[in-house]
């Protein structure tokens, strides 16, 4: 193993490795397990296993997600390890810059595991056999330390911004991105002074953007990003194609996700309605218009409705290469808004502070989409402060892939979801929730791919309300 990896270029072909999972996983992997198993995304189409909670073991997505995230740790451990093999560095930077990149992936891959499937096996080690691989299923405790360490390394290693040249292009992970990153795992398990005092040290270094220039290809890797998922022109390497999955059938789409919309009063064949997306902005928001649109086409769900009555999604529309189905821009996962109501939320868990600087926060995000600020007078304690940031987060990150992890997280999955499944005259799984082992709240879990007990004996017990 260790022949494989002796020098500076192997350096940085195997962190390039590690980087090689995120494109096709943020697509229809991430899109399926998130956007349609929140209240902000439904579908018409056959695949209703998230959409009405019906995943069982044999779910593919399930299984992508788990093979993914496990590709990349496999080759961040082989990174983590084989730093010094490397005889000699060009710079200091590349080759911290290459192990901080190592871990933040492998933190995030673990962050993405653990949100998803609770207890999985902690694999540290370079993997040369299946026997390596061969786990019992570690507490979700021990999953998060990792995850804390990985990133404090990170952290220490990475650099603010990448000075050019191989190795350290525009695009990597940064030092800000570790320090956002570990906020939301600290944010995760509601350790609100760790998380507040991390997104603090980001905001500053970054500024918000009008709100279509995050998604339309014109500040790719700016101000207004602090982590993206780098996609390659048209022609080249791997295009993102959620043109594909939100754009209308007349626009060469599948239209997989729609936006959830109370006036559909729940037809169209999966849990349309219910506490509507499109209902949840506010009039005047700048947000809607980027974040969803009928393009006043024929509705393709019920034709006796007029044209421009169906909305799609149209955050990532690429309109310049409709016709090919997919698109070169990058897919934000981390932004500057990020830091700022990551900041808002933990402050007032900590404890709510009239007109304070998470007001600050909250208005920042809100008078950039245009929206009034709001003061003590419209929030006057520290519930009603809660239900805005929630407000702020749904109406700011819709179909960023973090809708359904924050409900999840807040315990209220349920609550959101059954109003939807009652259309369709449908309960709601709860025997496939149970308590988070941290914070006790209520808590969704996605089963262990069933091909992974029979690749791993040492595994474990599948997931509550699997069996």
């Amino acid at each position: 193993m260790e022949d494989l990896f002796v020098s500076e270029n192997d350096a940085i072909t195997a962190v390039n490795g590690i980087y090689n999972v995120l494109p096709e996983f943020y697509q229809s992997t991430m899109l399926r397990l998130t956007g349609l198993a929140s209240d902000d995304g439904w579908t018409w189409r056959n695949e209703l296993e998230t959409d009405i909670f019906i995943v069982e073991q044999s779910f593919n997505h399930s299984r992508f997600a788990w093979q993914d995230m496990y590709t990349g740790i496999t080759r961040a451990n082989l990174v983590i390890h084989s730093l010094a093999n490397v005889p000699e560095w060009s710079s200091t930077e590349l080759r911290d810059a290459s192990e901080g990149q190592a871990r933040f992936l492998r933190a995030l891959y673990y962050f993405n595991l653990v949100r998803l499937f609770g207890e999985v096996p902690l694999i540290e080690d370079v993997v040369g056999n299946k026997e390596d691989a061969s786990l019992p299923r570690s507490s979700v405790s021990d999953v998060y330390s990792l995850i804390k360490s990985d990133l404090t390394n990170a952290i220490a290693l990475l650099p603010i911004s990448y000075s050019g040249g191989v190795g350290l292009e525009e695009g990597r992970a940064t030092k800000y991105a570790a320090q956002l990153l570990k906020a939301y795992v600290h944010l995760e398990i509601e350790e609100w002074s760790d998380a507040e005092a991390l997104a603090s040290q980001v905001i500053g270094s970054g500024t918000l953007l009008d709100f279509a220039d995050n998604f339309n290809g014109s500040n790719e890797n700016g101000t207004g990003s602090i982590f993206e998922v780098q996609y390659a022109s048209l022609g080249s390497g791997v295009t993102a194609n959620q043109n594909h999955w939100y754009a209308p059938p007349s626009f060469n789409g599948d239209a997989t996700t729609l936006p959830t919309d109370d006036n559909l009063n729940g037809t169209g064949g999966g849990p349309s309605s219910g506490g509507g997306l499109v209902q949840a902005f506010e009039v005047g928001d700048l947000r809607k218009d980027v974040t969803v649109s009928t393009y006043g086409i024929p509705n393709f769900i019920d034709a006796t409705q007029p044209d421009g009555s169906l909305y799609f999604v149209n955050k990532f529309y690429n309109a310049s290469v409709a016709e090919l189905g997919n698109s070169s821009w990058n897919v934000p996962i981390l932004r500057y808004a990020d830091a700022l109501l990551v900041s808002a939320e933990a402050l007032n868990e900590s404890g709510y502070v009239a007109d304070g600087t998470a007001f600050s926060y909250l208005n920042a995000i809100r008078t950039n989409a245009g929206l009034n600020a709001l003061t003590s007078a419209d929030l006057p304690d520290q519930s009603s402060f809660r239900d805005a940031i929630r407000q702020e987060r749904r109406v700011e990150f819709a179909f960023e892939y973090k809708r359904f992890f924050d409900l999840n997280r807040w315990g209220i999955l349920e609550d959101r979801i059954q109003p939807q499944l009652n259309f369709l005259g449908l309960n709601f799984p709860s025997a496939k929730a149970s308590a988070h082992p941290i914070t006790g709240k209520n808590y969704y879990l996605y089963p262990v791919p069933d091909v992974e007990f029979v690749n791993n004996p040492v595994l474990g017990d599948q997931n509550p309300g699997y069996d």
